[in-house]
């Protein structure tokens, strides 16, 4: 079978849809080839919080890709609200980021006295508050806290569900989704002619998006070029909790934890670079691609951390387990833009625990190159082009 499209997306996960959606709305014809189903990676078991204060992002470059996602997200949602299967897919509450430790309160007030401004000036700020105050706007927390910052609004959906509204409104306009396995690329001297499928089907276009979360290194042998990632294990669990309580707001701390609106919960934590972040060393999350398994002992720290922050949470009944790996490019930036190899093949991917956050800005940004290779967005491009990685000059 042959195809044609003016740009074919590989992957169907949340960055992957994102594109396929900016792309659609540009106006351009789009394929999305997808191995399995859409979200079967990574965006298939993330939370999603589109939270910019935290150790995810450094200042400047990082920060700016972060709050324009934010201000990206909302100015599509109404959009992206219509294709939801059922109501409350953005859960946007105030959020709370928190300091159970000395060591946490410093470390929290530095986070915010380093990238307050920045974060202000984009109407993401927040406010201390201390404990008894703090206890006060949300009473779940444990006696323990001593302070936090409550930020106003704070959307959260999972990363499935963000992924089938951006190909939903995608395929709305246009798109088309295809299912099968990629094995490399046509090209025609110094650029992409298409893909091929493993079934046979060539793909022909005029540019290609490669949004592959954990397995975009398959594509550094069709580039000649290197990608790296590493596979970065997250852990999350939904719980059934006695009691009839109603928390607040989405707290987030080296754990998160929020309330979806049917009234469950979600315990979760993978490990953040910033000092003090994480529950274990950010290299004991490295793991291979195949374990997408919830780990017993990570499950029990979870749970025995939790509760020493919420101990509203003791006698909670697990209702679903979810594992899997976050793509982290090596030095904590996602990679966005062009390689040396082929000029109309652009990268999408590396984000870590953000992607679902960051798809937002991706999807535009990545569109707006291959489509015109510029962008009218206020961002530093050259911070996150796969560039980066050249080689040194022998």
């Amino acid at each position: 079978m042959k195809l044609t499209a003016d740009v074919v997306v590989i992957g169907g996960g949340v960055i992957g849809t994102s594109a396929a959606y900016f792309l659609s709305k540009a106006g351009a014809d789009v394929i999305v080839v997808e191995k399995e189903h859409v979200a079967a990676g990574a965006s298939g078991h993330g939370p999603g919080f589109f939270n910019a204060f935290g150790g995810d992002f450094s200042r400047g470059d990082h920060l700016a890709l972060g709050l324009e996602s934010i201000r990206l997200i909302r100015e599509n949602r109404e959009h992206l609200e219509q294709f939801q299967e059922e109501p409350h897919w953005f859960n946007d509450r105030p959020s709370i980021a928190p300091a159970f430790s000395e060591d946490s309160r410093q470390h929290v007030r530095e986070m915010y006295d380093t990238n307050g401004s920045q974060l202000e000036a984009a109407g993401c700020g927040g406010t201390w508050f201390e404990a008894e105050d703090l206890i006060k706007e949300e009473p779940l927390l444990g006696s323990n806290v001593l302070g936090g910052y409550i930020f106003p609004s704070v959307i959260q959906i999972d990363g499935w569900k963000l992924s089938r509204l951006y190909m939903s409104a995608a395929k709305e306009m246009g798109a088309r989704l295809v299912t099968g396995e990629v094995l490399g690329l046509d090209w025609d001297k110094n650029r992409a002619s298409g893909v091929r499928l493993a079934d046979g089907t060539q793909i022909s276009s005029g540019s290609v998006v490669v949004a592959m979360g954990s397995w975009t290194p398959v594509a550094s042998v069709w580039l000649g070029f290197p990608l790296p990632i590493c596979n970065l294990k997250g852990q999350l669990h939904i719980l059934r909790v006695p009691g009839g309580h109603d928390l607040k707001h989405h707290v987030i701390e080296r754990i998160a934890v929020m309330q979806y609106p049917n009234g469950e919960y979600l315990l979760a934590a993978t490990p953040d670079p910033a000092p003090g972040g994480g529950l274990r060393p950010t290299d004991a999350y490295i793991r291979p691609l195949y374990e997408t398994n919830a780990l017993p002992e990570d499950t029990d720290l979870l749970f025995e951390t939790g509760l020493s922050m919420f101990p509203f949470l003791k006698g909670a009944e697990i209702v679903k387990d979810l594992a899997g790996g976050r793509p982290m490019s090596v030095d904590l930036l996602p990679m966005i833009g062009a390689t040396p190899a082929l000029d109309n093949v652009f990268i999408a991917a590396g984000h870590g625990r953000k992607g679902i956050h960051l798809s937002a800005v991706t999807g535009k940004l990545t569109a707006d190159l291959a489509l015109t290779g510029k962008t009218d967005l206020d961002l530093n491009i050259d911070a996150y082009s796969p560039m980066r990685f050249m080689p040194p000059k022998l």
